[in-house]
């Protein structure tokens, strides 16, 4: 079975409530995105950064427990991994304790084999100290016939000025075989432009599939070329970031079993996206 190999930032969520308690949550939709891979009984290996602490024991563990493969997380002891503090899930809100080493992450890059799945994004694959890295490793993945997929997010309170990050930003968008992004995030790197103007004139050149999933609305939108496709998918209790997470996380499944027509890849989404297994995730985030 080919394998899944996620690409991305660690880090702990902290809301702060009105009535004085704190909720937590472990990553972003793209971590617990492979904590349902890893459920599912998918091959999944996460390639990051957490600290030799207990904040990163913590992260390192949640994983674990998920069946997540985390030989390839750099455990670095020069610093603490993340916690991102924000008040009653307002992520504009946002503040982040860290103290990252100078260095770039030193993970053991996986094994990588023809068929296997490279899920990549956050502000890991574009902050100066770490992007190189990742090229590298994107491009040796290409090499070995991977299939690779970008999520163009990243926290807004990281980049105040959006302009800085752009040449990285497409950068990834070039090594991409399909961009899959939720329609706030890709909006507000593409501001004033609708969704289908966002892929003709800003990712079609680098990229020419690109999945956009609205949480909200429980849309999917698949483009191709000059063709493009909706699904509305089934209604579900599930938060906007349970959805998007199962969302992505069926994207992957069906990505690994060989899948590429448009329907299919959105069908096994769609089912992830409102499962049982998406509501049983546990997160501060609303989105």
């Amino acid at each position: 079975m080919n394998k899944t190999i996620y690409i991305g930032e660690l880090a702990l969520n902290v809301s702060l409530c009105a009535d004085g308690h704190a909720d937590t949550g472990v990553g972003d939709w793209a971590v617990n995105a492979a904590v349902l891979d890893g459920q599912m009984g998918l091959p999944t290996i996460w390639v990051g950064e957490a600290a030799d602490g207990t904040v990163g024991d913590h992260i390192i563990d949640y994983l674990r427990k998920a069946n997540v493969g985390t030989d390839s997380v750099d455990r670095f002891s020069e610093g603490v991994s993340p916690v991102r503090v924000f008040a009653g899930n307002d992520k504009s809100t946002a503040v982040d304790h860290k103290d990252y080493p100078k260095e770039p992450v030193n993970a053991l890059w996986p094994r990588i084999d023809e068929g296997d799945i490279v899920v990549y994004g956050s502000y890991m694959a574009l902050e100066a100290r770490n992007h190189s890295r990742v090229i590298d490793l994107l491009k040796h993945a290409k090499s070995r016939k991977a299939y690779l997929v970008y999520l163009p997010y990243f926290e807004w309170h990281q980049v105040p000025r959006i302009t800085r990050v752009m040449p990285s930003v497409f950068d990834c968008l070039e090594l991409a075989d399909l961009v899959v992004a939720r329609n706030d995030e890709i909006a507000a790197i593409f501001p004033d432009h609708d969704i289908d103007s966002i892929f003709k004139d800003h990712i079609h050149f680098y990229c020419p599939r690109f999945l956009d999933l609205e949480p909200a609305a429980k849309i999917m939108r698949f483009f191709d070329g000059d063709k493009s496709w909706m699904k509305e998918c089934h209604p579900s209790d599930n938060t906007d970031f349970q959805w998007s997470a199962g969302a992505l996380a069926g994207i992957v499944r069906a990505l690994t079993e060989g899948k590429r027509d448009a329907d299919e890849i959105m069908e096994y989404g769609n089912e992830t996206a409102h499962s049982e297994l998406a509501s049983a995730i546990s997160h501060p985030c609303i989105h």
